[in-house]
């Protein structure tokens, strides 16, 4: 049976450890697991950079700088060899999905492709009423100044949310076929769910939802079971919630465990738990 964990970070993200990529791997043998996808945060458009709505920790610690692409690379291929013998390890990106920026997104890929195995298409920044785009899991306060109707008409913001979402699987579909494609933590809105006492989402989020599983399905795409959620003090969910991964399940949808790890120990975290809600659901 294969054990993978399909989304995992490095040294190169910024807002995780500087502990060796080495230390990752070895703690996920360790665990047991058989298959490891390093899959750290792509680099951000220039342009969007240069245009960048939010904090400046979050424009500086978002993503990998562009000059550190050839150095993740080496990273990624160095511990493959070295730990060919007792691990498959596959290289990767997460993918930040950003409105109005697809050419760039997709030439960073098409120029990426001949090393690259999986990528998870996330979605982090969404576009605000004044169409700034802002960060939506750096903090609550910053979710609270570019998007002030989380308090009031926190629908509105799941709605925007999830129609960015949609946008992002659409856009996946145009990458090249023979790169396997995850949508990540597809409830990321969420992770602040406590500080801001939000509700469930309502039956017009709820058909968007169904709407977005039928569109992964149909463009088999494998969904990220996320359980970095579970750490996070205002949230205490797997991204997604257990009520979409069920209709995921449903639907045939492959879900595959990311410890989100951006620290060695986070690897595997909740592994067995989440694997159980799985299996528990097919029967």
């Amino acid at each position: 049976m294969i054990k993978k964990d399909g989304h995992t970070h490095t040294q190169f993200s910024h807002h995780g450890s500087h502990e060796p990529l080495d230390d990752y791997i070895e703690r996920a043998i360790s665990l047991g697991f058989t298959e490891y996808v390093v899959t750290e945060h792509a680099p951000l458009p220039t342009m969007f950079l240069e245009h960048f709505t939010g904090p400046s920790e979050a424009r500086h610690g978002s993503a990998m700088l562009i000059t550190e692409l050839a150095a993740y690379q080496k990273e990624v291929k160095r511990v493959q060899l070295k730990y060919a013998d007792q691990i498959d390890i596959k290289s990767g990106f997460e993918l930040d999905y950003l409105e109005n920026y697809e050419t760039e997104l997709r030439q960073f890929i098409l120029m990426q492709a001949d090393w690259l195995d999986e990528v998870v298409v996330s979605v982090h920044f969404l576009p605000n009423h004044d169409k700034l785009v802002a960060p939506i899991d750096f903090d609550p306060e910053t979710l609270a100044k570019y998007f002030p109707e989380i308090h009031s008409l926190p629908q509105t913001v799941f709605k925007n949310y999830f129609n960015t979402v949609q946008k992002s699987v659409r856009f996946a579909a145009t990458l090249p076929n023979d790169i396997v494609i995850r949508i990540g933590h597809m409830t990321l809105i969420r992770k602040y769910q406590k500080y801001f006492n939000l509700p469930k989402f309502d039956v017009d989020n709820q058909l968007r939802i169904d709407d977005l599983l039928m569109q992964i399905k149909n463009d088999h795409f494998q969904l990220d079971y996320n359980a970095a959620g579970l750490m996070k003090p205002y949230n205490g969910e797997t991204y997604p919630t257990l009520d979409i991964v069920q209709k995921a399940n449903d639907l045939g949808i492959e879900l595959v465990y990311g410890s989100d790890a951006h620290e060695v120990s986070a690897v595997g975290q909740f592994y067995n738990m989440t694997v159980s809600n799985t299996l528990k659901n097919e029967k």
